[in-house]
């Protein structure tokens, strides 16, 4: 009995020791929303001076991705990576402060013999570079006066080209360190990108780590999580300690240390509550400010957010996409609250599913913003850019999926772009388009035919899609609801049948209409009269559900291909610009018991993403081929493990990111516009770069390092393996394709 009292004795002992000595887990119910060595390609590094380091992943985030900046490839020549450069190189990059800076390029010239720098336009020394054959260094002195606050752009112009495959090549540019002249003869070591992850022995453990000097800093550019923290590792090699904090940088605030300690020979497990920034963009810096040899590491770093339990959803048995035709967001009080239009059906859907408030069109007109809502392929990948172009039989529409999966598929169309002339009938058990067709395209025989079809259909799987185009030119409503918002008598020039016509001319440079005062209100009547008299069919299309039986396992999606303008920024109609009166566009979902009813996301999303929504919402297997992600956790309350973002298209020409309250749009010359959608959301006031160094520079990068992916459903990856790109085919146009087209305004 004593031998086993004793046992028992030491085997407690020995337990009480085991708890005393291990460590409680500092990152206990919290899981990663976004983890940063990963994405460490979008880190900007200051060793000695911020180092761009081209021919890497790391390197779209300085050149636009590559789009007209004027790099033409990247290589590599033994250690060294570069990226070939034409004429021209345009580099944008960040500086917290107006100094005087040295800009030390390594390269080697090809077909060159000079350098000449621009610095935010201002002209600089030129540089003449050598004779030899490999990679030497050029300083190019950047002048405090011509230095600003946030983002600068340095254009690098040589003196001539020689062809290297393919490409007129000026020089292969390895590196630019930019510091001032003290940072750059530090002797510090280059931070290259293919060395700054590492597997690092901090005393008797080792850990992978973003490994750097003892005097450096690692800055990340995020969106701050709803109840985010940061949470990281940090030690350094050698037994001295250095120091260490972390800084946390909003637009129009000073900054503010979160965090700060001495990193030493052991591991130490941190974290920093962000609560305080949840919504914002910020710019965190991870610096150290020691001194000696050995590296600080940092382990893991990371954006953390509280555990959720895992969901499940009983999927939906049946879908229908509604795309009403040109009905920009703001005339619909889910998304306006002070509109004029009185649409009590959507208001009622609205209330009964989940709004996206901050929805984007991926682009302006019908033909791309649809094939992007079916294929869920961005406009670069699909190439619906133009009037003539067609979808290949190599595209997966949603409905040849869904009819691959069990679904009877059937479309009920009334815009003539969506038609098989253009690729749009691939995947339907019954196809109608009302325009190719000479049937009628009122949003009543629409909705009608519809129904009809998923009545005779109930009692399978069914993905109806319906494209109503009312509101679209040319404007007609009935009398009853021109009075509701232009009850004075009217005589001028805007006729209902002529509207298409009329806004054609309008928007001609030079205008060969002019509407004044009055014109304008009629012609905005008459538009709002057709989203009211829409919304009377559409509500009629519900209840019709509702006698079926269907709605409580019905998903039902409606949103927009595009919003139209009325002079809100010098013109009218649609397919001309970027601003948010036709990209900003409607978008909902409503699902009886699964889905939050009442829920409002303010998440910058796209319509591209309907498609792989709608397959997880069916509990069907996701298509091969989509660049879009499914919107159900947002829907659930559930944090993005990405940046909430939506990239929109306007032919070559415009490249735009809409981004919480950010909105930056690059046009084909490589000059930007940035608006504060939150305090402008009608984009009536461009912004100072300067004023919001923090915004812009978030927004550059995330649109640099899309437009520099190859595979754009993992736009966010460094590594870009494969990706989708349809092949180019055009469609005939012939005498009636056009007639058609033109009966609906499209003048082109």
């Amino acid at each position: 009995m004593r031998l086993l009292l004793v046992v028992i004795w030491t085997l407690a002992l020995a337990a009480g020791c085991s708890s005393k000595s291990a460590k409680p887990d500092p990152f206990a119910g919290l899981q990663t929303h976004m983890d940063l060595t990963e994405l460490r390609h979008l880190a900007e590094v200051r060793d000695g001076g911020w180092y761009i380091d081209f021919g890497t992943p790391a390197q779209s985030k300085y050149t636009v991705g590559d789009w007209r900046s004027g790099w033409v490839g990247k290589g590599a020549d033994g250690d060294a990576t570069y990226a070939h450069v034409g004429i021209r190189g345009r580099v944008y990059f960040g500086a917290d402060r107006p100094e005087a800076l040295i800009a030390r390029v390594r390269l080697r010239p090809h077909g060159t013999k000079a350098l000449t720098p621009y610095l935010n336009n201002k002209q600089l020394k030129s540089v003449h570079l050598g004779k030899g054959d490999g990679f030497a260094e050029y300083d190019i002195e950047l002048p405090q006066e011509h230095v600003t606050t946030g983002e600068n752009y340095l254009l690098l112009t040589f003196g001539g080209t020689t062809p290297i495959d393919g490409q007129d090549v000026s020089a292969a540019v390895d590196s630019i360190w930019i510091g001032s002249a003290a940072e750059l003869a530090s002797g510090a070591r280059p931070p290259a990108y293919d060395t700054m992850v590492a597997n690092v022995r901090v005393g008797d453990e080792e850990r992978q780590a973003v490994a750097l000097s003892r005097s450096s800093t690692l800055r990340y550019h995020v969106l701050v999580p709803k109840e985010g923290m940061l949470g990281f590792g940090v030690g350094v090699e050698g037994e001295s300690e250095a120091p260490f904090s972390v800084e946390v940088s909003a637009d129009g605030e000073p900054s503010v240390e979160v965090l700060a300690g001495s990193a030493t020979s052991t591991w130490s497990d941190q974290k920093a509550d962000l609560s305080r920034f949840a919504g914002r963009t910020v710019r965190i810096d991870l610096r150290a400010e020691g001194s000696g040899a050995g590296r600080v590491a940092w382990n893991s770093p990371r954006l953390l957010v509280p555990e959720r339990a895992a969901r499940t959803l009983d999927p939906a048995k049946n879908v229908v996409v509604l795309v009403v035709d040109t009905l920009r967001a703001d005339k619909l009080r889910p998304f306006n609250p002070e509109t004029r239009v009185e649409t009590p059906a959507i208001d009622r859907f609205a209330s009964e599913g989940v709004v996206f408030e901050l929805a984007q069109a991926p682009e302006n007109w019908t033909k791309p913003s649809v094939a992007s809502i079916l294929t869920g392929l961005h406009p670069q990948t699909h190439q619906q850019k133009t009037g003539d172009a067609a979808l290949p039989s190599s595209a997966v529409l949603l409905s040849e999926h869904l009819k691959d999966n069990g679904f009877a598929t059937g479309s009920f169309i009334a815009n003539g772009y969506v038609s098989d002339r253009f690729g749009f009938d691939q995947g339907w058990d019954d196809y109608t388009n009302y325009i190719r067709e000479g049937g009628s395209t009122e949003a009543k025989d629409v909705f009608d035919a519809a129904g009809n079809w998923i009545e005779a259909h109930k009692e399978e799987r069914f993905f109806a899609y319906i494209q109503t185009i009312d509101p679209h030119v040319p404007y007609d409503p009935p009398g009853e609801f021109v009075r509701m918002y232009d009850p004075s008598e009217y005589d001028g020039q805007v006729r209902p049948r002529m509207t298409g016509d009329l806004l054609e001319k309008a928007k001609r440079k030079p205008p060969e209409v002019v509407f004044d005062a009055r014109d304008k209100r009629r012609i905005e009547a008459l538009h709002d009269g057709e989203i009211t008299q829409h919304d009377g069919f559409f509500g009629a299309f519900l209840e019709r559900l509702a006698a079926l039986g269907l709605s409580d396992d019905t998903l039902v999606v409606v949103t927009s291909d595009h919003g139209e303008e009325f002079d809100d920024h010098g013109s009218w109609g649609h397919g001309h610009s970027v601003y948010q009166e036709l990209l900003h566009v409607p978008l909902m979902f409503r699902l009886p018991n699964r889905l939050p009813p009442g829920a409002k996301i303010g998440d910058a999303v796209s319509t591209l993403d309907i498609s792989s929504t709608v397959t997880e919402l069916l509990g069907v297997p996701p298509m091969a081929q989509n660049d879009g992600h499914p919107l159900v956790g947002l829907m659930l309350g559930e944090a993005l493990t990405r940046p909430a973002v939506a990239f929109s298209d306007f032919q070559d020409d415009r490249r735009v990111i809409t981004t919480g309250r950010w909105k930056l749009i690059l046009r084909g010359n490589l000059t930007s516009t940035m608006f504060d959608l939150e305090k402008d959301p009608k984009e009536q006031v461009e912004l100072d770069a300067s004023a919001f160094p923090v915004g812009r520079r978030y927004a550059r990068m995330l649109l640099g390092q899309f437009l520099g992916a190859t595979s754009r459903g993992d736009w966010l990856s460094a590594e870009q393996k494969g990706g989708t790109q349809l092949e180019r085919k055009n469609a005939e146009m012939d005498d009636t394709i056009r007639d058609q087209l033109r009966a609906l305004g499209y003048a082109h």
